[in-house]
């Protein structure tokens, strides 16, 4: 789909010179990068492009308040600036992508360089197949930039063959000019190592212990290029090259210095020529800049999608790191705080900023609150990897937009922006991060949600973080009214009391599928009605539910495992049983009867298969060595204990619940268990 300025979206699509692309030091990066991800065979494939002169891609440009941030294209924008810069990381990268040793010569190089690019090219256009790209973990994808309508000039209305051929014979001979690479340095770097002639070498500093710079080298070429122009006609001769080395470089011998350029001078002046030529291919390479004016985060979500049919969509807390409003300093003396924000930055692998912005108290909000897991998930898998969890950093911004906008979606979140006088960066989020962890305290020490977090399912994972967003906003608004009590009292109490009445009413209408295609605004309408939120699901509506369930249906729907999941946690808390110590934190859903025993079974109603009746909670491990047995098949002592306990059927019954002809009797037996919990045990949960 192309992008075109009649839709209806402020933008505007523009050719941009790579380099002012590039050097622009005014182009601010968002406060939040994800990992770079592209490797050598991505950015010498880009550097095929720029040197052939094709399209480098799309870049997302958002201009706010006067200042200009990258949204979509930093690895884009490093890889060119590398490959601009530093000829030494370009010839590692063709290195590695062409697969030459440090010994091949030259012929071997060039060889490899035109069978390996022409085949690339090649394959690219037989195939209709664009680049390969990721950025920032699938970021951008570069691939894209075909579909864009961009304006043109009238050198860019074709491809000119020659010029094409010509840009790739100059990155081959930049290849070479550096080949061969070793750890005391490159042979073009080796080519001006005059460090013995001179006292200050300004591409050899001394902090990096007088060793050449390929970058500050490059640079001074290139300023010594631009001088020659200006003052000796463009003509690059020995003369004028010792020349500007005695006045740029303080030459100790002089007479010395000019034998050794003269002993080199061919290959200084074809090194000359070719650092000439890259930057002539840089001047005049172009990439497209897509202009967002003032974006909400929500237009610039779509107009990226449009764009990045393949990459990882962007989240709007993401898009949020590139806004004025959240990237304002906060003084921070909260050491802990700091910390955290540290961490984050050190996870993301970059380095962390010297100021803490309103973004990063945000981005880390969830991970200050300390409700040991009860609401929100422990994010393992992430911090395995030493990762930071975009839902974790997501969290933090909706927690917020919940408590002060009451509401979780993304324009929630951009209304917090309107709330410049209201909040106090410096101490109003400090306060409510100790209040919410009062609220947390309180839950923590009731008897009720005692046995729900042995099982180790945050409400986040069980029902959705919209749900849990709500849960904790609804009862932080309770302890408000309540008069923010925090020793044990009859208002603990009855706070506690509230929090299993709105527990109960989430996951009944979790399996009544009443969240379903409608989280935010629901979300949104239940805070504002909050106090209706702690009225108690009806003891009848309850029985229905759970008398339709073990049918297999409610309301005409087929039940299924991941609606019933739910009542299962509540049902064992109710029930008070909580899994042995010995069992680790990993639970599964079992089928009582085996998924097997209804296959191709037209005697059996196969809804049940899916029904309440049906399913328990068992170690994970455990549900593994049963399988797909039935009970009576089970001799592991330490299993038949985990199937009599959280089950609930006696090892008398083994046989009985093994024929699946008797299903009708499990059906009884389990019904009969589930009402009994969720009519005189949940009656007194939620009223005691």
């Amino acid at each position: 789909m192309l992008l075109r300025r009649g839709d209806p979206m402020s933008y505007n699509i523009e050719p941009m010179e790579l380099i002012s692309f590039v050097e622009d030091n005014k182009l601010k990066l968002p406060r939040f990068q994800r990992k770079t991800t592209w490797d050598k065979k991505q950015n010498f494939e880009l550097a095929i492009s720029v040197f052939q002169d094709y399209p480098v891609g799309v870049v997302i440009i958002n201009r706010e308040q006067n200042s200009s941030w990258l949204l979509d294209g930093r690895q884009r924008r490093t890889a060119l600036s590398i490959m601009r810069e530093n000829p030494v990381a370009l010839y590692e990268w063709a290195k590695s992508y062409l697969g030459f040793s440090k010994t091949a010569d030259e012929f071997e190089v060039t060889t490899r360089y035109w069978d390996k690019v022409d085949r690339y090219l090649i394959s690219e256009e037989a195939s209709d197949k664009k680049p390969d790209s990721s950025d920032e973990v699938s970021y951008e994808d570069k691939d894209n930039y075909s579909e864009i309508d961009l304006p043109t000039t009238s050198n860019q209305d074709s491809f000119d063959s020659h010029r094409q051929r010509a840009g790739l014979k100059v990155l081959l001979e930049l290849i070479l000019m550096v080949h061969q690479n070793k750890p005391s340095g490159s042979r073009w770097e080796k080519l001006f190592d005059f460090t013995s002639l001179s006292q200050r070498l300004r591409y050899a500093p001394q902090k990096n212990n007088s060793k050449i710079d390929p970058r500050l080298l490059r640079r001074f070429l290139i300023d010594l290029i631009s001088d020659c122009d200006k003052y000796n006609d463009g003509k690059l001769e020995q003369d004028f090259f010792v020349e500007y080395y005695t006045q740029n470089c303080i030459i100790i011998n002089e007479q010395k210095f000019k034998k050794e350029v003269e002993q080199h001078w061919d290959e200084i002046m074809k090194s000359l020529n070719v650092i000439d030529k890259s930057e002539k291919v840089f001047k005049e390479a172009r990439i497209g800049v897509i202009w967002l004016t003032n974006a909400s985060p929500l237009d610039a979500q779509n107009i990226f999608s449009r764009i990045n049919k393949g990459g990882t969509p962007l989240k709007a807390e993401e898009l949020l790191s590139a806004k004025p409003y959240w990237n304002k300093t906060v003084n921070i003396t909260n050491s802990s705080i700091v910390e955290k924000v540290k961490e984050m930055y050190r996870k993301l692998e970059v380095p962390a900023p010297e100021s803490i912005v309103r973004w990063d108290i945000a981005a880390t909000l969830i991970s200050r609150i300390k409700d040991e897991n009860l609401i929100f998930d422990s994010y393992e898998e992430a911090n395995k990897k030493n990762e930071i969890s975009m839902d974790e950093v997501s969290l933090g911004f909706k927690l917020l937009s919940s408590i002060f906008v009451q509401g979780m979606s993304s324009i929630h979140v951009n209304e917090l922006e309107k709330r410049e006088d209201q909040i106090k960066w410096e101490t109003d989020i400090d306060t409510l991060i100790e209040e919410l962890n009062t609220v947390c305290h309180i839950l923590l020490d009731d008897n009720f949600f005692k046995y729900y977090l042995s099982w180790k399912k945050p409400v986040a994972k069980l029902l959705g973080n919209a749900i849990a967003l709500e849960f904790l906003t609804i009862m932080w608004l309770d302890w408000k009214e309540k008069g923010c009590p925090y020793a044990v009292s009859g208002m603990t109490k009855a706070i506690q009391r509230d929090a299993r009445i709105l527990f109960d009413r989430h996951v009944f209408e979790y399996a009544t599928r009443t969240w379903r295609g409608s989280g935010d605004s629901k979300m949104s309408n239940d805070i504002k009605n909050w106090k209706t939120r702690l009225e108690a699901v009806a003891a009848t509506d309850w029985s229905n539910f759970i008398f339709q369930a073990c049918t297999g249906k409610y309301n005409g729907q087929i039940t299924t495992k991941k609606l019933l999941n739910p009542v299962l946690y509540h049902y064992y808390a109710i029930k008070q049983i909580s899994p042995s110590v010995t069992i680790g934190s990993s639970i599964d859903v079992d089928h009582i009867m085996p998924e097997e025993k209804f296959s191709g079974n037209n005697m059996v109603d196969q809804t049940l298969k899916e029904s309440l009746i049906n399913f328990a909670l068992l170690p994970k491990k455990d549900n593994i060595k049963k399988g797909s047995r039935a009970l009576n098949e089970i001799t592991d002592s330490w299993l038949k204990q985990q199937i009599i306990k959280f089950e609930e059927i006696e090892e008398r019954d083994f046989d009985l619940f093994s024929d699946i002809t008797n299903i009708a009797k499990l059906q009884h037996h389990r019904q009969a268990l589930f009402l009994e919990a969720f009519d005189s045990k949940r009656n007194s949960v939620l009223s005691n």
